[in-house]
């Protein structure tokens, strides 16, 4: 289903854009009650079956595409909605009130995957692999980080040497979202050996599930649950056309980063989805469980709790929206995306401790969601760069 509204790139300025309510115009709003609709009406109802199975919920992704919420920021001639970055981060905001884990899909292929393949891929890859992943509700995944290479990415092992019209990737890679369930896979890998971050280049891996040279050799059990693929991955004499090369060799680390931008502006909107969930749940046990005669949120201890995420959810909701309007607006966003990350990914963490202490010994079962959004909320403090790494960004570009 195509867009009903027209909410294409702004041509306009930052500060034309942040005149309206935080930088969001009545159409971004009817946009937001379009995703929290399809979130309360087809998310909400199976989350607590695909947590208890453990399983990663595929038919979502089909749902998302279907709905016009998958691919938001691709061109419409890629299959995409052609939306703008305010309308992206609001898709990912609402799902993120409900569950993370379909937001996360939309949050990686429409930031490292689909943003790389718009600007740098070749046109063949764009008609490719860009229009197939949005117009069959594709899942997409990438291959970065290794055992011994976080955050320290020019730390890479994984090699991809030329053999004729072949690369031959050879590598071990760990915490590839997504990856034994992906359609798509992005390796990034050294193309060259001088150690250097020119050296990095991107190559694109169709349908790694069925090749010789890919082994998906277990899915990382981690805290956020099993309804979540974490891969470690090994290569082994993979052999991959070289046009399966994204962009310019030893250019693939500069698009990363760049792709990081967007990605840290998706992690900020889950943060923040995640914090007025945690509000939204809290709110309305305080004001249903009584103690003592009278509801909890009388009692001055936890209406403070309450206040608090309040503060923290619109600052992080302003941050969020006020670097997605400067990437509408044409401007790089490297700092603004760091700062709204750290941000709203704090705020998350101790809004989500603070409604498990809200609700008290429910808020500690599984019988309601927020211990299940203290767990998706930690995650959003370490992946897209650690809040450590990204304040490291935000000191260095005070110097610019």
């Amino acid at each position: 289903m195509k867009r009903d509204t027209a909410i294409s790139a702004s041509e306009t300025t930052y500060d034309s854009i942040m005149t309206g309510h935080i930088g969001l115009e009545s159409e971004h709003e009817e946009y937001r009650e379009r995703v929290r609709e399809f979130a309360e009406t087809e998310v909400a109802p199976v989350v607590d079956d695909y947590e208890e199975r453990d399983e990663f919920p595929l038919d979502l992704v089909d749902e998302l595409g279907e709905a016009g919420l998958y691919g938001v920021t691709i061109p419409e001639r890629y299959g995409g909605e052609g939306r703008d970055y305010r309308s992206f981060v609001l898709t990912i905001e609402e799902l993120c009130r409900i569950w993370k884990v379909p937001a996360g899909v939309v949050s990686l292929s429409g930031s490292l995957v689909g943003h790389t393949l718009q600007k740098f891929g070749s046109e063949r890859q764009r008609e490719e692999w860009l229009t197939d992943v949005f117009t069959q509700n594709q899942v997409t995944a990438v291959s970065l980080t290794e055992p011994q290479a976080g955050s320290d990415a020019n730390a890479l092992e994984t090699t991809a040497e030329r053999d004729g019209d072949e690369f031959v990737i050879d590598g071990h890679k760990v915490w590839t979202s997504h990856g034994e369930v992906a359609d798509l896979i992005f390796v990034v890998a050294r193309t060259d050996d001088t150690g250097s971050h020119d050296d990095v280049s991107i190559i694109g891996v169709p349908n790694p599930g069925e090749r010789d040279g890919v082994e998906f050799v277990r899915d990382i059990p981690c805290m956020e649950g099993g309804a979540v693929v974490e891969n470690e991955v090994k290569y082994e004499n993979l052999r991959v056309p070289v046009e399966n090369l994204v962009g310019e060799e030893g250019r693939g680390f500069r698009y990363i980063m760049e792709a990081l931008d967007i990605g840290r502006l998706g992690v900020a909107a889950q943060s923040t989805g995640i914090l007025q969930g945690c509000l939204d749940e809290s709110a309305r046990f305080a004001d249903e469980r009584e103690q003592f005669g009278e509801p909890i949120r009388n009692n001055q201890g936890v209406s403070f709790k309450l206040a608090d995420m309040k503060m923290d959810l619109e600052a992080a909701r302003l941050l969020t929206y006020s670097a997605a309007a400067k990437l509408d607006a044409g401007e790089r966003v490297t700092q603004d995306a760091a700062i709204a990350k750290t941000f709203a990914s704090d705020a998350a963490m101790e809004g989500a401790v603070e409604a498990v202490q809200v609700l008290g010994s429910r808020g500690y079962s599984k019988d309601y969601p927020v211990e299940r959004f203290m767990r998706e909320a930690k995650g959003t403090q370490i992946y897209e760069g650690t809040n450590e790494i990204n304040r490291s960004v935000v000191a260095r570009h005070l110097y610019d």
